[in-house]
């Protein structure tokens, strides 16, 4: 299985179950990562209770993501139907959710410089996952296959390329305000 920087992925598009909602990602991704962390599956659990919202939780509690760098990412279409979905209130992590047909998008930790976009919305060329990160919160009775690292917490190449990917980036942190509207309570 080819690691994401030996493959140069040019472009990747990311759609809504439905089609109204399309991102674009230029260049190649920092990482793709399966992530077993409360918050995760709690979203995950909230998002997929939305109305036909398709699968956001992987059978056995993972969310699979694709990280790209903020100004690699363009809203090309749909991004009225965005909407922010936040676990708590003042919480700096915000899952958006294209309301047209309740398909998770991407998670922006808006203190970052990085999204991680929801590795199933890609309808095709999606990069294969490279670890399994913050193992340490997987659902009781829950076997993890060796076929990947799996990490307990966040590994050391984890941050290492979230790190070389802010410094390409100079160190800034652009605003995403896609979705910058609030989801209503359901």
């Amino acid at each position: 299985m080819g690691a994401v920087n030996q493959k140069q992925q040019e472009h990747l598009s990311e759609t809504c179950r439905c089609g109204k909602v399309q991102l674009a990602a230029g260049g190649r991704p920092i990482l793709t990562a399966c992530c077993y962390c409360a918050s995760c599956q709690e979203a995950g659990i909230r998002i997929e209770q939305l109305a036909f919202a398709p699968p956001v939780l992987n059978p056995d509690g993972g969310t699979d993501y694709v990280l790209y760098r903020k100004d690699r990412v363009q809203c090309v279409t749909g991004q009225e139907y965005l909407e922010e979905l936040r676990l708590k209130p003042d919480s700096p992590t915000r899952r958006v959710v294209a309301t047209c047909c309740n398909s998770g998008m991407f998670l922006d930790f808006t203190k970052g410089h990085w999204l991680a976009m929801y590795r199933n919305r890609f309808p095709a060329g999606a990069p294969p996952l490279e670890m399994r990160v913050m193992t340490r919160d997987r659902r009781d009775g829950v076997e993890l296959a060796d076929d990947l690292p799996n990490h307990d917490g966040h590994s050391g190449k984890f941050m290492l390329r979230l790190i070389a990917a802010w410094i390409a980036m100079g160190l800034r942190r652009p605003e995403i305000a896609w979705g910058r509207t609030v989801r209503k309570s359901q």
